[in-house]
């Protein structure tokens, strides 16, 4: 059976060449109609049933859209991947676009977040956040973004990564840690701000100099390294955590690596240092910063590493 795509691909892969999973094998992504490529056909972020099916739904795209010896490759590629194999999780969505998706998320404080008709999310006001009730250790998350900022400016906003449930009471908090300072006391987005780390979004060539990509007040990029894209276009970016080594990518680029080891400073004062920024599991969010920091969240899913 042929394996197209029908209606086109809204944020199609535009990556030189075809990934399976972590791996570049090497086969030019070819265009196979719709604005598609050959990267957008391959489902290698599902949780198989078997290796098999994978390499079985690999092998049928390849066969239609690639020529013998390319088909060839990207095949042994499959069949060496561990996609599909014991103890190879998938990707989870957290929201696919529907109001039910949305129920294991919270809004904290002020702002909101809305559902489109093209099943983004669109956030207003703020300063605050909407954030995820699971709590995740070692991750991949992926979200889709784009700014729609009003007039020339550009859109101000983040995700938010491994901070402590900002529900829990300021009485129950350990002493001393960063749930407990200046703004974290009363406001839950405070918690995620002195707690985690927010990995910026803004794409401004003025401004807030710390651009998409940077670790918010300890580990900037520049807007050359941001790898910028024009406004109002879909943007693919990855975080991925592991331990307490962070790594960025944009739309197929690592833009920034950052450890959070102990004994780093932010760039901003009072903000609690990396020392009481050392957890091994915690919850991510999204920021919602402010109605002329417009933006909008899609497609996000997340994978335990």
């Amino acid at each position: 059976m042929p394996v197209t795509v029908e209606a086109g691909c809204a944020v199609p892969d535009t990556r030189a060449t075809v990934w399976l999973g972590d791996t570049d094998t090497g086969v030019p992504g070819k265009q196979v109609g719709g604005g598609c490529t050959v990267n957008d056909l391959i489902d290698d972020e599902s949780t198989w049933p078997d290796h098999d099916s994978f390499v079985r739904h690999v092998t049928a795209i390849a066969r239609e859209h690639l020529d013998t010896r390319q088909a060839g490759v990207l095949t042994r590629a499959a069949a060496a991947s561990p996609i599909g194999r014991p103890g190879h999780a998938g990707y989870e969505p957290l929201f696919d676009g529907t109001a039910a998706s949305l129920r294991d998320w919270q809004q904290a404080p002020t702002g909101s977040f809305s559902i489109q008709s093209d099943g983004s999310l669109r956030s207003a006001g703020g300063l605050g956040m909407l954030w995820h009730t699971r709590e995740l250790a070692d991750f991949s998350l992926k979200v889709q973004f784009r700014d729609i900022a009003p007039g020339t400016g550009r859109a101000n906003t983040g995700v938010f990564t491994r901070f402590p449930d900002p529900r829990i009471p300021l009485d129950q908090r350990p002493a001393g840690s960063c749930g407990t300072v200046g703004s974290a006391r009363t406001s839950q987005a405070w918690v995620a701000i002195y707690c985690g780390h927010e990995v910026q979004i803004y794409d401004g060539d003025s401004g807030e100099p710390q651009k998409t990509g940077s670790i918010y007040n300890f580990d900037p990029v520049t807007l050359a390294d941001a790898r910028v894209t024009p406004k109002n276009q879909w943007n693919d970016y990855e975080i991925r955590v592991v331990g307490q080594h962070y790594t960025i990518i944009r739309n197929g680029v690592v833009i920034n690596e950052f450890d959070n080891t102990p004994g780093k400073q932010s760039s901003r004062a009072g903000d609690p240092a990396t020392d009481l920024r050392q957890f091994l599991r915690g919850h991510i969010g999204l920021q919602n910063h402010g109605d002329n920091d417009l933006a909008e969240f899609r497609n996000i899913r997340v994978r335990a590493l």
